[in-house]
């Protein structure tokens, strides 16, 4: 994973601060603008984008936003994009892909995914997010 701040600062500087904006649209309940927001930031990313460390934290944001919209399916092309480029013991993009497939009604999958995330974090992994993950992946029985 490379720094884009440690190649180009003001690139680097510019995405951050767009992606800021889609940040506070989402919070304000904006979706659209917010989502015009990360597309934007993610096309200022050079090829190949999931080279750069900014990729993983723009993944996110998409697919917390479309997770929030109950569009399971993008929230998980989202979410698998920020698992694909999270840096080694980060969880929360396995809580994502995780919650996305819940979402999904795949119950398998979703509890595969917050497993990922419990075992590098534990119960910490689930920090900052809905309780409902958690209280499913605790009382969830494999088969």
């Amino acid at each position: 994973m490379n720094d884009l701040s440690e190649i180009n600062l003001p690139l680097s500087q510019e995405i951050v601060a767009i992606v800021e904006a889609g940040n506070l649209l989402h919070e304000a309940g904006a979706y659209e603008s917010a989502l015009e927001k990360y597309g934007e930031s993610w096309n200022m990313l050079p090829e190949p984008k999931e080279q750069w460390d900014l990729a993983h934290w723009i993944a996110k944001c998409y697919s917390r936003l479309y997770l929030e919209l109950e569009c399971y399916d993008e929230a998980k092309v989202w979410a698998v994009r920020a698992v694909q480029t999270k840096p080694p013991r980060e969880t929360s993009s396995f809580i994502l892909l995780g919650a996305s497939h819940l979402g999904a009604n795949e119950k398998e999958s979703a509890y595969k995914f917050f497993k990922k995330a419990f075992e590098l974090g534990k119960g910490r992994a689930f920090q900052g997010f809905d309780k409902k993950y958690l209280d499913f992946f605790t009382g969830y029985e494999e088969k």
